[in-house]
């Protein structure tokens, strides 16, 4: 296992990195692309590269960060769409 290269195990635990950071930012609405990219990459570095700990931490961030972000939008749409109803109701 030394001296192999660890590309995809890395990508995937850079991209799980940044999916965790950018989902507590204002722009976490478009960054849907970083964990699904840090799983993928996850995956693949799996298959092509063996199990190590780059990638399982790679992939655990990158499915913690998604499930966040799909909490962070259901909480999102639910405060828009209650203040859709009180500026509803205040015409």
């Amino acid at each position: 296992m030394e001296g192999q290269k660890k590309t995809l195990s890395l990508l995937s635990l850079i991209f799980g990195i940044l999916a965790f950071v950018i989902t507590f930012t204002p722009i976490s609405m478009i960054a849907i692309a970083f964990p699904i990219l840090g799983i993928i990459f996850s995956v693949i570095g799996k298959k092509k590269e063996g199990k190590n700990g780059l990638n399982k931490a790679g992939f655990i961030l990158s499915l913690i960060a998604l499930i966040l972000w799909i909490i962070v939008i259901v909480i999102l749409g639910l405060l828009l769409g209650a203040m859709a109803i009180g500026m509803a109701a205040l015409m």
